[in-house]
Order: C-alpha cells, then sequence, then structure tokens
C-alpha cells in the first residue's frame, strides 16, 4: 500500500490558526455582524472564530455525495438546511466560514446561493485551510473578503472532529 501524504491537524492547529486568522481580520478593519458555518466542516470552526469575533452563528448544511453511504460525488451540493430566519441581512455584512477550499465546488455553491436569496448583503468568505491547487469552482466577483488561514498542499486532511479515536489522533 502506497504512503498518502497527509495533514493531522490537532484541535489546538486550528485554535491558533483561527486566532491569528481573527487577528488579521480584525487588523484589516473587518466586522462582520453575522458568522455563517458551512456545516458540517464550518461548524467547529465558526464556533472557534466567534471567540474572537463574537457575533451569531448562522448555518447552511450541504451535502458533497448524492448517496446514503456518503461514498458517491454529487455533481454538485446538495442543500440539506439552508438559511431560513427572520433576520433581514440586508446591509448586513456575513464571514461564511468552512474549513478548507478543496477544489471550490462547495464554496462557490454557497456564496452564490446567499448572493442570489440575500441580495442585500455583504459576504466575505474564511476557511481555516486553502488546498494550493487548480479549483474547480470559482469565488464570486461580488465578494468583498476572503480570507484563509493557511495555504497547504493538496495532501489528504484529518480533522481532530472526524477522528474515531480522539487519544490516538495525531500519533
Amino acid at each position: 500500500m502506497p504512503n498518502i501524504q497527509q495533514y493531522n491537524f490537532t484541535y489546538n492547529n486550528i485554535h491558533n490558526t483561527i486566532r491569528n486568522t481573527a487577528k488579521a481580520i480584525a487588523e484589516r478593519g473587518y466586522e462582520p455582524d453575522y458568522l455563517l458555518a458551512i456545516g458540517g466542516g464550518g461548524l467547529i470552526p465558526a464556533r472557534i472564530m466567534r471567540s474572537y469575533i463574537n457575533r451569531p452563528i448562522l448555518i447552511v448544511s450541504l451535502s458533497r455525495y448524492s448517496d446514503e453511504t456518503g461514498t458517491a460525488p454529487a455533481s454538485q451540493p446538495i442543500k440539506l438546511q439552508w438559511l431560513e430566519t427572520d433576520i433581514d441581512l440586508t446591509g448586513k455584512k456575513v464571514l461564511v466560514i468552512d474549513e478548507v477550499d478543496d477544489e471550490r465546488t462547495t464554496l462557490e455553491f454557497t456564496l452564490q446561493h446567499l448572493f442570489e436569496s440575500h441580495p442585500g448583503a455583504e459576504f466575505s468568505a474564511f476557511v481555516v485551510h486553502n488546498k494550493k491547487k487548480e479549483k474547480k469552482g470559482k469565488l464570486p466577483e461580488q465578494l468583498k473578503h476572503f480570507f484563509v488561514g493557511e495555504e497547504i498542499e493538496d495532501y489528504w486532511i484529518n480533522y481532530a472532529w472526524d477522528a474515531e479515536n480522539i487519544d490516538m489522533f495525531g500519533k
């Protein structure tokens, strides 16, 4: 079996990356009114970000797989839960958060639908990790800011929250 190059990111790795990015965001003068997590990978990073940018968290949830086993990739993300709120986002700044920008298809899909459904809002995005590779998707032109915690190589990523045995994670 070939040795696959991979990252094993611990909670400490993620927390420190998000803390450093939150400082950089503040230094640029960007102050969002809301954080918006893309579930499932963006949920934990959004909560950590809230420790530094104390704003309410909104959630959308998508699936990249078209079957119940989670093995057959869909041609585009599938909405599982979308932003349904009585909150008027007109004139509001929303920071969309996900854990990784791999092919950019999830981020493109989410942002396009947010811009369509909330035309008066200003959207920016933050990913903890951006894989340095050619992307299938594109960032919308109207995206205000794109913040990246860390640029990484195109290796498999193991996040601490995906580990079945947390005691053995990263060893």
